[in-house]
């Protein structure tokens, strides 16, 4: 039977654009649950005048696993953003969210508390 722990990473978001007048639409909103072998190198960018583009996540999931950290929030811009032809540019965004569950995870921590030495009481 083999030894290895599953890791799972889940990626939610929410991709936001410019409206015509002032203000941002919420675009589309997503969620994909995936094990380490499988997770998105890239979200789609919903925009019907985005030609390929989308948001490269797959290199900030690659980091937070390196990190050892378990997640991490934060915000991407189109690949199309900065793009020479300026009326291809893109300026959709996505807020996203990614949390890395690892096994034992919840008995590791539990271990290291019990772990510590035990505060001594201080007397006055």
């Amino acid at each position: 039977m083999s030894n290895q722990r599953v890791i799972y990473i889940t990626v939610t978001w929410q991709e936001k654009g410019p409206l015509r007048t002032k203000g941002d639409r919420l675009w589309q909103k997503g969620r994909q649950v995936c094990k380490l072998a499988d997770y998105p190198e890239k979200v789609p960018c919903s925009n019907p005048k985005c030609e390929g583009g989308g948001f490269k996540i797959g290199d900030r999931i690659a980091a937070l696993i390196a990190s050892g950290e378990y997640d991490e929030q934060n915000s991407l811009i189109c690949s199309n953003a900065i793009h020479h032809d300026r009326t291809k540019r893109c300026l959709h965004i996505i807020l996203y969210s990614i949390t890395c569950i690892r096994p034992f995870q919840r008995e590791a921590s539990s271990r290291r508390f019990r772990q510590q030495p035990h505060p001594q009481p201080q007397h006055a």
